[in-house]
């Protein structure tokens, strides 16, 4: 296999920032929706229910239980979250792109997406965190876009892309030019 060219890799910092902020919106939004659940209803109709199971709590201990399970779950969650995205990462060839991402040492998935294939190449920049999305335009695949998130320098990743795509043009358009040569000699032959 060839050497590859380049290594793009997202900012997991800025990316794991704004995974913490989605998952605390809302796992306050479920503290939020069990204490008015406690405040209207309260929580005496599900302890009723675990009394028949031989299970005692009082309404205070099982909303705190609650509340721990839940923190502990994010916690977790937000863990393995910052344990894949350090994990992802585009590798740049001369004649394609690929895509990895892994899990510890498990490797999630991969994907290799050819320059032949890649259409348009346009970036967008988010205010907030000051990163940007770099988003391929793909044709004649399945996924007909790549979404690159996170991604610092994106005005350099996006000219650098654009000079490999054009290198990979110019030597296919050559080698096939050579080709056409070639058999109209054998041809005459």
């Amino acid at each position: 296999m060839e050497a590859p060219v380049a290594e793009i890799r997202p900012n997991v910092n800025k990316a794991f920032i704004l995974n913490i902020l989605f998952v605390l919106g809302i796992v306050v939004g479920i503290i939020v929706l069990l204490a008015y659940i406690n405040s209207l209803v309260g929580l005496g109709v599900f302890l009723d229910i675990l009394k028949e199971f031989g299970v005692d709590f009082s309404p205070m201990a099982l909303l705190g239980y609650g509340i721990g399970s839940i923190l502990l779950f994010t916690g977790l969650l937000l863990i393995l979250n910052y344990l894949s995205l350090n994990k992802a990462y585009y590798t740049l060839y001369r004649d394609k792109i690929v895509y990895s991402r892994s899990l510890f040492i498990i490797q999630i998935s991969e994907q290799a997406i050819p320059y032949a294939n890649i259409a348009k190449i346009s970036y967008e920049r988010k205010p907030f965190l000051n990163t940007s999305k770099i988003i391929l335009d793909l044709t004649g695949m399945k996924p007909d876009k790549l979404k690159m998130d996170f991604i610092d320098n994106a005005e350099e990743v996006v000219g650098k892309l654009h000079g490999l795509i054009r290198e990979f043009r110019a030597n296919y358009y050559a080698r096939y030019a050579q080709d056409y040569r070639m058999q109209n000699i054998m041809d005459k032959l």
